[in-house]
């Protein structure tokens, strides 16, 4: 076995690797005695206030791309939107939530080849720490029982806020947020 094709599976596993890292998994909770199946018409209630002072994410286009968003995807999984005689109603929050990063020292390594010639590279970072906040977008979703109110299902995901986010960032961060969610609708036994 040459070289190259022993580099092929340690490659593959990093890229997957770094991959996964910038995955987020929505958490997802139901009522496990309740049958999906028979919900096919949604009513979409307005946004649960108060979702947050925050105004990269207070905002009527912020608001009208999550409904379109949802509309979107559930639309595309089969579901049609009802304001009357709806099986179950549709609730959404987006809130937000602070959280800490810390980096502290590390060792890397690296095997590279160019041609014929291979180089191997070390890397060592100095002691010390470096403490970053940041803030997180947080939508949550619920599924309703339209006779008495009762939560069927919920589910959230998050993705961080940049500041100096355009119109095409905050599209793309809605789209994944409610895709993430929703992914999981209807649960699956």
């Amino acid at each position: 076995m040459n070289y190259r094709s022993a580099m092929k599976p340690a490659v593959v596993a990093a890229i997957s690797g770094m991959l996964l890292a910038c995955a987020t998994t929505a958490n997802v909770d139901y009522r496990e005695d309740y049958d999906f199946s028979g919900i096919h018409y949604i009513r979409m209630m307005p946004p649960s206030r108060p979702g947050s002072n925050d105004t990269r994410i207070n905002s009527p286009l912020v608001e009208e791309r999550i409904h379109k968003s949802i509309t979107d995807h559930l639309t595309a999984s089969g579901f049609e939107f009802a304001d009357s005689n709806a099986d179950a109603s549709l609730n959404w929050q987006l809130t937000t939530r602070s959280g800490l990063e810390s980096y502290d020292s590390g060792f890397s390594f690296g095997l590279g080849t160019f041609r014929r010639h291979t180089a191997v590279g070390v890397g060592y970072g100095f002691p010390g720490y470096d403490v970053d906040s940041y803030d997180e977008g947080v939508l949550t979703i619920d599924i309703l029982s339209t006779t008495d109110d009762t939560l069927l299902w919920r589910g959230s995901s998050s993705r961080r806020l940049v500041n100096g986010a355009t119109p095409q960032t905050i599209t793309t961060m809605v789209r994944e947020l409610v895709n993430d969610v929703l992914a999981n609708f209807p649960p699956r036994r």
